[in-house]
């Protein structure tokens, strides 16, 4: 087919037309990616919390909690305490800090009064009840059928405690890993003769309501609520008490958010029971 000299220009010039077009739209696809790995880089960047922390979107500006419940640092002299002895041992060491990470043994056998004070060395404090409540909401709390991939509530893991971060699916809607089961944690707060911050709590038994902190204001010694996950209330109301949330490995499903343990006293250390801190 013949095409004259005009036609050949004019087609000549709408290729050069579209290969510019494209061309423009190629870099200019090239600098949107960018701008958008720029985006994304920043925020990171501008997180408000450490890596080893997630932020928890709250009052008076949010704050952090640590991904993980806590385990003895590097330089701890007893990297799994077996006793309150041993605890004490790793806070009067200065270079011992404790540590929020992945797939590490979490610090049990200690009492809240030292759970407190390992928190201030992190330049930390142990969250208060409303703290670690929000911190913990969207943390899934199937009734039965735990797997390995499930908060640790019936022994489901390979180890009881189990190492950090074992259950992929035992995740907060923030982000936070294991806030249900494994080991109970201790917060802030102590209960005196059965009052808390000046009101009478329930009687030990099934959650059937809660306040804003995620504490039983109303329970059922017989009867469990499935609103509640069947998370049971258990206290002691005599003396001092102190507060641990959550539950731990083998509570099965009275472990859960709007789980709690009012029974032993500051001073008590145990196997079950640990910490994470908030800042």
């Amino acid at each position: 087919m013949n095409i004259h000299k005009k036609d050949r220009l004019i087609i000549l010039a709408v290729s050069i037309i579209l290969t510019t077009g494209l061309s423009v739209l190629v870099i200019k696809g090239v600098d949107r990616a960018s701008e958008m790995t720029a985006s994304v880089s920043d925020s990171a960047s501008n997180s408000p919390c450490p890596p080893d922390m997630v932020f928890i979107d709250f009052t008076a500006g949010g704050f952090c909690i640590d991904r993980y419940e806590n385990a003895a640092g590097p330089n701890c002299y007893h990297q799994d305490p077996a006793n309150e002895t041993e605890t004490n041992v790793n806070i009067e060491d200065s270079d011992c800090i404790p540590v929020s990470q992945v797939s590490d043994t979490p610090w049990t056998n200690i009492t809240q009064n030292q759970a407190r004070l390992a928190c201030n060395k992190a330049g930390k404090r142990l969250p208060t009840n409303k703290e670690w409540f929000q911190a913990a909401l969207g943390t899934p709390d199937p009734a039965s059928g735990w797997t390995s991939q499930d908060c640790q509530v019936d022994s489901n893991w390979k180890s009881q405690p189990g190492l950090t971060g074992s259950g992929e699916n035992c995740l907060s809607s923030s982000g936070a890993y294991d806030m249900i089961g494994n080991i109970w944690e201790w917060v802030e707060g102590t209960v005196f003769d059965g009052s808390y911050e000046d009101h009478k709590m329930p009687e030990q038994g099934f959650v059937q309501d809660v306040d804003s902190e995620g504490l039983a204001y109303e329970t059922d010694f017989n009867e469990a609520s499935e609103g509640y996950h069947s998370d049971y209330f258990w206290i002691r109301s005599q003396g001092v008490r102190g507060i641990a949330r959550g539950g731990y490995w083998n509570n099965q499903a009275d472990a859960g958010i709007y789980a709690a343990y009012l029974v032993v006293p500051p001073s008590f250390s145990g196997v079950g029971m640990g910490f994470r801190c908030v800042k």
